[in-house]
Protein backbone atom coordinates (compact mmCIF):
# COMPACT_ATOMS: atom_id res chain seq x y z
CA UNK A 1 0.00 0.00 0.00
CA UNK A 2 2.56 2.01 0.51
CA UNK A 3 4.61 1.54 -2.58
CA UNK A 4 1.64 2.27 -4.42
CA UNK A 5 0.90 5.72 -2.60
CA UNK A 6 4.61 6.63 -3.36
CA UNK A 7 3.75 5.58 -7.15
CA UNK A 8 1.13 7.68 -7.21
CA UNK A 9 2.65 10.63 -5.82
CA UNK A 10 5.26 10.76 -8.16
CA UNK A 11 2.90 10.26 -11.07
CA UNK A 12 0.79 13.22 -9.81
CA UNK A 13 3.90 15.27 -9.21
CA UNK A 14 5.22 15.10 -12.17
CA UNK A 15 2.49 14.40 -14.95
CA UNK A 16 1.42 16.84 -17.66
CA UNK A 17 4.60 18.49 -17.21
CA UNK A 18 2.78 20.93 -14.27
CA UNK A 19 6.02 22.54 -12.37
CA UNK A 20 5.82 24.36 -9.07
CA UNK A 21 8.77 25.46 -6.54
CA UNK A 22 6.66 25.64 -3.53
CA UNK A 23 7.08 22.72 -1.29
CA UNK A 24 3.14 20.97 -1.75
CA UNK A 25 0.82 19.90 1.18
CA UNK A 26 -1.43 17.25 0.61
CA UNK A 27 -4.49 16.23 2.10
CA UNK A 28 -5.98 12.79 1.30
CA UNK A 29 -9.67 11.63 1.71
CA UNK A 30 -11.70 8.66 0.47
CA UNK A 31 -15.81 8.31 -0.11
CA UNK A 32 -17.88 5.11 -0.75
CA UNK A 33 -17.26 5.30 -4.39
CA UNK A 34 -13.91 4.92 -4.12
CA UNK A 35 -12.81 8.37 -5.39
CA UNK A 36 -9.79 8.85 -3.62
CA UNK A 37 -9.12 12.78 -3.98
CA UNK A 38 -5.37 14.52 -3.23
CA UNK A 39 -5.22 18.13 -2.63
CA UNK A 40 -2.24 20.35 -3.02
CA UNK A 41 -2.23 24.01 -2.38
CA UNK A 42 0.91 26.34 -3.70
CA UNK A 43 0.20 30.32 -2.56
CA UNK A 44 -3.20 30.27 -4.94
CA UNK A 45 -2.83 27.17 -6.82
CA UNK A 46 -5.02 24.46 -6.03
CA UNK A 47 -4.33 21.19 -7.49
CA UNK A 48 -6.51 18.01 -6.89
CA UNK A 49 -6.10 15.05 -8.39
CA UNK A 50 -9.32 12.12 -8.53
CA UNK A 51 -8.77 8.22 -8.93
CA UNK A 52 -11.46 7.42 -11.04
CA UNK A 53 -12.98 4.24 -12.57
CA UNK A 54 -13.97 4.39 -16.50
CA UNK A 55 -15.10 1.64 -18.39
CA UNK A 56 -13.90 -0.78 -15.76
CA UNK A 57 -10.08 1.10 -15.99
CA UNK A 58 -8.73 3.08 -13.46
CA UNK A 59 -7.43 6.74 -14.15
CA UNK A 60 -5.95 9.59 -12.77
CA UNK A 61 -7.80 13.19 -13.15
CA UNK A 62 -6.07 16.28 -12.44
CA UNK A 63 -7.68 19.76 -11.71
CA UNK A 64 -5.69 23.21 -11.55
CA UNK A 65 -7.83 25.70 -9.48
CA UNK A 66 -10.78 23.37 -9.81
CA UNK A 67 -10.67 23.20 -13.86
CA UNK A 68 -10.09 20.33 -15.78
CA UNK A 69 -5.93 19.79 -16.48
CA UNK A 70 -5.09 16.80 -17.93
CA UNK A 71 -6.42 12.84 -17.62
CA UNK A 72 -3.50 10.24 -16.95
CA UNK A 73 -3.06 6.32 -17.17
CA UNK A 74 -2.52 5.21 -13.17
CA UNK A 75 0.92 4.38 -14.98
CA UNK A 76 1.56 7.74 -15.51
CA UNK A 77 0.94 7.94 -19.44
CA UNK A 78 -1.13 11.04 -20.84
CA UNK A 79 -4.89 9.77 -21.95
CA UNK A 80 -5.70 13.53 -22.62
CA UNK A 81 -3.53 16.22 -22.66
CA UNK A 82 -3.61 19.85 -20.92
CA UNK A 83 -4.63 22.50 -22.57
CA UNK A 84 -5.34 26.00 -21.47
CA UNK A 85 -9.01 26.39 -22.63
CA UNK A 86 -10.51 23.56 -20.32
CA UNK A 87 -12.45 23.71 -17.51
CA UNK A 88 -15.01 20.86 -16.78
CA UNK A 89 -15.09 17.36 -17.96
CA UNK A 90 -18.00 15.25 -18.31
CA UNK A 91 -17.89 11.32 -18.44
CA UNK A 92 -21.03 9.91 -20.06
CA UNK A 93 -21.74 7.44 -22.64
CA UNK A 94 -22.26 9.84 -25.49
CA UNK A 95 -22.33 6.98 -28.18
CA UNK A 96 -25.24 4.62 -26.65
CA UNK A 97 -22.55 1.71 -27.43
CA UNK A 98 -22.32 0.67 -23.34
CA UNK A 99 -19.21 2.52 -22.79
CA UNK A 100 -18.26 5.69 -21.18
CA UNK A 101 -17.21 8.45 -23.00
CA UNK A 102 -15.93 11.94 -22.37
CA UNK A 103 -16.37 15.99 -22.68
CA UNK A 104 -14.39 18.59 -21.66
CA UNK A 105 -16.12 21.79 -21.80
CA UNK A 106 -13.66 24.92 -22.81
CA UNK A 107 -13.54 28.72 -21.43
CA UNK A 108 -16.01 30.19 -24.32
CA UNK A 109 -18.71 32.24 -24.63
CA UNK A 110 -20.83 29.42 -26.05
CA UNK A 111 -21.60 27.72 -22.72
CA UNK A 112 -21.92 23.94 -24.91
CA UNK A 113 -18.51 24.54 -26.27
CA UNK A 114 -16.31 21.67 -25.50
CA UNK A 115 -14.18 18.10 -27.16
CA UNK A 116 -15.51 14.96 -27.11
CA UNK A 117 -13.46 12.20 -26.46
CA UNK A 118 -15.11 8.53 -27.49
CA UNK A 119 -14.18 5.40 -26.04
CA UNK A 120 -12.68 2.96 -28.25
CA UNK A 121 -12.70 -0.66 -26.64
CA UNK A 122 -10.79 -2.10 -29.46
CA UNK A 123 -7.78 0.04 -28.76
CA UNK A 124 -9.00 0.62 -24.98
CA UNK A 125 -8.10 4.43 -25.77
CA UNK A 126 -10.21 7.76 -25.67
CA UNK A 127 -10.36 9.58 -29.27
CA UNK A 128 -10.77 13.32 -29.77
CA UNK A 129 -13.13 14.03 -32.78
CA UNK A 130 -12.36 15.96 -35.36
CA UNK A 131 -14.76 19.09 -36.74
CA UNK A 132 -16.75 18.61 -33.33
CA UNK A 133 -16.78 21.50 -30.86
CA UNK A 134 -20.71 21.66 -29.28
CA UNK A 135 -22.25 18.71 -27.28
CA UNK A 136 -24.09 17.27 -29.45
CA UNK A 137 -26.73 14.83 -29.16
CA UNK A 138 -27.12 11.25 -30.16
CA UNK A 139 -30.54 10.68 -32.09
CA UNK A 140 -31.54 6.76 -30.34
CA UNK A 141 -32.16 4.24 -33.10
CA UNK A 142 -29.84 5.98 -35.65
CA UNK A 143 -26.19 7.03 -36.63
CA UNK A 144 -27.06 10.45 -36.15
CA UNK A 145 -26.35 13.30 -33.88
CA UNK A 146 -27.89 16.57 -33.89
CA UNK A 147 -26.45 19.93 -31.55
CA UNK A 148 -27.08 23.38 -31.33
CA UNK A 149 -25.58 26.77 -31.58
CA UNK A 150 -26.56 30.37 -30.54
CA UNK A 151 -26.79 32.70 -32.78
CA UNK A 152 -27.43 35.76 -31.99
CA UNK A 153 -29.89 38.23 -31.02
CA UNK A 154 -29.78 37.49 -27.35
CA UNK A 155 -29.85 33.61 -28.25
CA UNK A 156 -33.22 34.31 -30.09
CA UNK A 157 -30.92 33.43 -33.14
CA UNK A 158 -30.05 29.61 -33.66
CA UNK A 159 -28.56 27.06 -35.72
CA UNK A 160 -28.99 23.18 -35.46
CA UNK A 161 -26.59 20.27 -37.30
CA UNK A 162 -27.08 17.23 -38.13
CA UNK A 163 -24.65 14.93 -38.02
CA UNK A 164 -22.61 11.50 -38.12
CA UNK A 165 -19.13 10.20 -36.53
CA UNK A 166 -17.45 8.67 -39.67
CA UNK A 167 -14.07 7.66 -38.85
CA UNK A 168 -13.83 9.83 -35.76
CA UNK A 169 -14.67 13.21 -37.93
CA UNK A 170 -18.11 14.90 -37.48
CA UNK A 171 -19.80 15.45 -40.89
CA UNK A 172 -22.88 17.12 -41.50
CA UNK A 173 -26.07 16.08 -43.36
CA UNK A 174 -28.28 18.85 -42.70
CA UNK A 175 -28.68 22.07 -41.22
CA UNK A 176 -31.55 24.49 -39.83
CA UNK A 177 -31.32 27.97 -38.66
CA UNK A 178 -33.48 29.54 -36.88
CA UNK A 179 -34.47 33.43 -37.11
CA UNK A 180 -36.64 34.02 -33.89
CA UNK A 181 -35.85 37.80 -33.05
CA UNK A 182 -38.22 40.10 -32.49
CA UNK A 183 -36.75 43.25 -33.50
CA UNK A 184 -37.36 44.98 -36.90
CA UNK A 185 -39.83 41.62 -37.91
CA UNK A 186 -41.07 43.79 -40.75
CA UNK A 187 -37.19 43.80 -42.56
CA UNK A 188 -36.08 40.41 -40.51
CA UNK A 189 -39.04 38.02 -40.94
CA UNK A 190 -39.14 35.26 -37.85
CA UNK A 191 -38.29 32.36 -39.63
CA UNK A 192 -37.00 28.45 -39.35
CA UNK A 193 -34.90 27.61 -42.46
CA UNK A 194 -34.32 23.77 -42.87
CA UNK A 195 -31.42 22.36 -45.74
CA UNK A 196 -29.77 19.00 -46.61
CA UNK A 197 -26.05 19.39 -47.32
CA UNK A 198 -24.60 17.56 -50.21
CA UNK A 199 -21.00 18.04 -49.63
CA UNK A 200 -19.94 18.45 -45.50
CA UNK A 201 -16.54 19.58 -46.32
CA UNK A 202 -17.62 22.75 -49.21
CA UNK A 203 -20.61 23.08 -46.76
CA UNK A 204 -22.53 22.63 -49.81
CA UNK A 205 -26.40 22.67 -49.02
CA UNK A 206 -29.95 23.34 -50.27
CA UNK A 207 -33.25 24.58 -48.97
CA UNK A 208 -35.54 21.91 -48.18
CA UNK A 209 -38.31 23.68 -45.98
CA UNK A 210 -39.18 26.63 -44.44
CA UNK A 211 -41.63 26.89 -41.45
CA UNK A 212 -43.39 30.11 -39.51
CA UNK A 213 -41.42 30.53 -36.60
CA UNK A 214 -44.14 31.40 -34.01
CA UNK A 215 -46.22 28.48 -34.83
CA UNK A 216 -44.06 25.53 -34.05
CA UNK A 217 -41.53 27.75 -31.62
CA UNK A 218 -44.18 30.30 -29.67
CA UNK A 219 -41.78 30.87 -26.77
CA UNK A 220 -37.90 30.92 -26.66
CA UNK A 221 -37.34 28.25 -24.35
CA UNK A 222 -39.68 25.89 -26.71
CA UNK A 223 -36.65 25.82 -29.25
CA UNK A 224 -35.46 23.07 -27.57
CA UNK A 225 -37.95 20.46 -27.74
CA UNK A 226 -38.89 21.50 -31.43
CA UNK A 227 -34.93 20.82 -32.77
CA UNK A 228 -34.86 17.49 -30.87
CA UNK A 229 -38.30 16.51 -32.55
CA UNK A 230 -37.53 17.62 -35.88
CA UNK A 231 -34.66 15.45 -36.57
CA UNK A 232 -36.03 12.29 -34.20
CA UNK A 233 -38.55 12.43 -36.89
CA UNK A 234 -36.94 13.63 -40.15
CA UNK A 235 -32.86 12.25 -39.92
CA UNK A 236 -33.56 9.40 -42.45
CA UNK A 237 -34.61 12.22 -45.12
CA UNK A 238 -31.14 13.55 -44.65
CA UNK A 239 -29.15 10.50 -45.79
CA UNK A 240 -27.11 10.56 -48.80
Amino acid sequence: MRKQLIVMLFIFLTACNFNTNNKPVINEKQDSSEVKTKLQQSNTTIIQTDTLIINKHQYIQKLINKSFYCLLSVHGDTIIKQQDYYVNSEYSDIDNDGYDDIRIYLVSKIPNECDTYLYNKERQAFILIENCDLDIQKIKGSQFYYSYNKAGCADLNWESYLSKIENYKLINYGYIIGHGCDFEVEKNPQSISIYKISDSEKQEMKLIQELPYLKNIPKNENKWDFIKRYWQKNFNKFER
